[in-house]
């Protein structure tokens, strides 16, 4: 596995408005990576509870991981986490895909974490 320390930890979004993901807590448990997700519910952080993450490096050579992906299933929706930690700012890139006949259109939002 590659090393995660330069991601794992606690992650909030530098938009203290957002409407998307307030903070990410990411950790090392056992020999894999999970992330906890916090979102807004009318202002407020909501648990969207613990996931598997996966890591990636820079090259197929890397030792060390810059990046990871999560996947979050809502029953009615699936968020698609992928991000990249780079000069110490974590870039968040969700991809929400709605399963039910809502009509609502699928989205793509972007934000940026720090420490």
């Amino acid at each position: 596995m590659l090393e995660p320390a330069p991601l794992t930890g606690t992650w909030h979004a530098t938009d203290k408005e957002t409407s998307g993901v307030h903070r990410l807590e990411l950790a090392r448990s056992h020999d894999e990576v999970v992330v906890r997700t916090f979102g807004d519910a009318d202002g407020q952080p909501y648990d969207w509870g613990e996931v598997r993450a996966t890591v990636y490096g820079d090259s197929p050579t890397a030792t060390t991981a810059m990046a990871f992906s999560a996947l979050y299933d809502f029953g009615f929706m699936t968020v698609l986490l992928a991000a990249y930690g780079k000069q110490g700012i974590l870039v968040l890139d969700t991809f929400a895909t709605f399963k039910d006949d809502s009509g609502r259109g699928d989205y793509f939002s972007r934000e940026f974490f720090h420490r």
